[in-house]
């Protein structure tokens, strides 16, 4: 593993996560050790992929059988419409990707108000959705667009 430091996620169950060199693993936890041999990890983020420093949420690129997108590990969710009005681990996703995209709202605490309706709103303009689509509901093409890489 030249060039690359592990780190130690914890979101619902270990994740081991890649990041470059250069990326500042320094606060990282050390992990426990193992007499087993690591596991492959399923997600990464690739050396060419931007961190951004003013992004409050650590967001990576995950690949699955059926879906590869950006992610912050509260959900995978694609094909789930979630409301205003909505809380729990989906809206904390939507918030940490709207974060990660520049249009983030003001708290990432998990439940969808209207400073998170504004800041869906703002993806949806960002992915150029017309405006009668610019609602502030998350449904699959919102999804699309809030897990792309920039």
């Amino acid at each position: 593993m030249t060039g690359k430091t592990p780190l130690l996620l914890a979101a619902g169950a270990a994740l081991t996560v890649f990041l470059g060199g250069s990326a500042g693993a320094a606060s990282a936890a050390p992990a426990a050790h193992s007499t087993a041999p690591a596991a492959q990890p399923t997600s990464h983020v690739p050396a060419s992929t931007p961190l951004r420093p003013d992004s409050r949420c650590l967001v990576w690129w995950k690949e699955t059988t059926n879906y590869a997108g950006m992610t912050a590990g509260y959900s995978w969710a694609w094909n789930v419409t979630v409301y205003p009005g909505a809380s729990g681990d989906r809206v904390k996703e939507i918030q940490c990707l709207t974060d990660y995209h520049g249009q983030g709202p003001s708290a990432l605490d998990g439940i969808y108000g209207p400073d998170t309706v504004a800041a869906v709103k703002r993806v949806q303009a960002r992915c150029q959705f017309p405006p009668s689509q610019q609602d502030g509901i998350v449904g699959p093409q919102t999804w699309r667009c809030l897990r792309i890489e920039e």
